[in-house]
């Protein structure tokens, strides 16, 4: 890839092409199907896709959650991207997981990426930057018998700042009925205990996480 090919596909949008998402816990902009599929043939007409597997009659192998993973090759380089459904029945929610792969993909190669960013930043990016305050506590309240506090240290006197609620609204947008699933293996990846609650810090990781790459990996036990 050129690097004016590189420059052309991480440049904004215009205002006219960014629309809002409502998730539920807030308004997000985003680029449609669409425009990300301008972009990409703007920088390279012969750009394609691929679903990583295919089913017994050829045709892209969605999981179980009817999300795809695909690769997407443009100007020689290939990356991948997953999509997790969207859409009132069976035929829309393949045609939202595909457009969904794309946009994710497409990403990669920084199209929309301050979009992105933007989205990350106003939804957890702070707790990530600075340090988990920790507050005395003279109880319990939130049933922890082990508490995260600063530092992934455990403790049984202090309680770290825990998820909020907007940061676990976006995990159920984004995860819907797998949501249980995809927290306790999460929590397993980390070492956090299945009946410790996600701190802030925790819940901003997995958000990231899922939206970068979708759930896929947390609903294998």
């Amino acid at each position: 890839m050129k690097p004016e090919q590189a420059s052309a596909l991480r440049a904004p949008f215009p205002k006219e092409q960014i629309q809002k998402l409502d998730a539920g816990y807030a308004k997000l902009d985003y680029v449609s199907h669409a425009w990300v599929t301008d972009r990409l043939l703007q920088v390279d007409p012969e750009w394609t896709w691929k679903p990583l597997a295919f089913d017994d009659q050829g045709l892209p192998l969605f999981d179980e959650n009817g999300g795809l993973w695909i690769e997407l090759t443009i100007a020689g380089v290939t990356r991948y991207g997953y999509g997790e459904p969207q859409g009132r029945d069976r035929f829309d929610s393949k045609k939202g997981a595909i457009g969904n792969a794309l946009r994710n993909a497409a990403m990669r190669f920084g199209v929309a990426l301050d979009l992105w960013a933007k989205e990350s930043g106003e939804n957890g990016s702070k707790a990530r930057t600075e340090p988990t305050k920790a507050t005395p506590v003279d109880s319990d309240p939130w049933g922890e018998k082990a508490p995260r506090v600063a530092g992934d240290r455990l403790g049984t006197s202090f309680s770290a700042e825990l998820m909020t609620e907007p940061q676990r609204k976006a995990i159920y947008a984004i995860c819907k009925e797998s949501v249980d699933v995809v927290v306790k293996n999460f929590k397993a990846s980390q070492g956090i205990g299945t009946e410790t609650k996600l701190s802030k810090r925790d819940a901003s990781k997995l958000i990231e996480t899922i939206k970068a790459n979708g759930y896929a990996e947390f609903l294998e036990a």
